[in-house]
């Protein structure tokens, strides 16, 4: 892939949020928005430790990085988030939902608890930032917002069903939200990646009955491999843009 797609100025004066940015697919994301010039990009996230690595990252590169702490599965915490978003900036013109978890299991033994807590973050979350930011940007008449699905929604995958059914919810809310933001200038978009090199697949590296799954996996890919997040980033600024 070429090191740059976008030119240098494509987001200049373009103030950017990313939900769950601290996390590999919202880095990738962010550092894109900051090499393609954007003005501000605030990530969003509740792991401090990896948000300051990620704040210091877009610094390097010479973007005016905010970071915001918060727990999406809070209502109360997203809404002061928010709040917070808008005493640095009057404007923000993108929003970029990245944030979500996986709790797996077979459906005879999820646990309630495991369904709310996933759904919180997965599916509640980008439905209450997404309406924060929206009226905001109704406001001012224009505005980009897209969320990260997943493929799952497509397909059954045994011990993923709780998982697919929450980003179902953002395929729906995603074309609701099209439809009645639409007239505002207001343009929602989701992309659904397949299984993604992050975290999620690196932390049981090296087990047996792990390679073996990453191994099923790709060989199901037409191109024999897993995503990695820079393929999934200038999806993203295409859509933004």
């Amino acid at each position: 892939m070429p090191d740059r797609i976008f030119s240098e100025d494509t987001f200049k004066n373009k103030n950017v949020i990313i939900s769950g940015g601290a996390g590999d697919i919202g880095m990738e994301i962010a550092t894109a928005f900051a090499k393609a010039g954007a003005n501000k990009i605030a990530l969003l996230d509740n792991d401090v430790e990896q948000l300051d690595k990620a704040i210091n990252t877009l610094k390097n590169v010479g973007c005016d990085a905010i970071k915001i702490e918060v727990d999406l599965s809070d209502e109360s915490s997203i809404e002061n988030s928010v709040k917070e978003l808008y005493s640095k900036a009057d404007c923000w013109d993108i929003l970029i939902t990245t944030a979500g978890i996986f709790i797996g299991g077979p459906l005879t033994d999820y646990k309630a608890d495991d369904w709310d807590t996933l759904m919180k973050i997965n599916a509640r979350s980008v439905f209450l930032l997404s309406r924060l930011i929206a009226k905001k940007m109704i406001e001012l008449g224009h505005g980009k917002i897209i969320h990260i699905g997943s493929s799952s929604t497509y397909y059954g995958t045994p011990g993923s069903g709780v998982y697919a059914a929450s980003k179902v919810v953002i395929n729906q809310l995603t074309q609701t939200m099209a439809v009645e933001w639409g007239p505002h200038n207001i343009q929602v978009n989701a992309i659904c990646p397949t299984v993604t090199e992050t975290k999620f697949l690196k932390f049981v590296a090296g087990d047996a009955l792990h390679e073996k799954l990453r191994e099923n996996l790709k060989n199901k890919m037409p191109l024999k491999r897993l995503l990695k997040p820079c393929d999934i980033a200038p999806a993203v600024l295409f859509l933004a843009s």
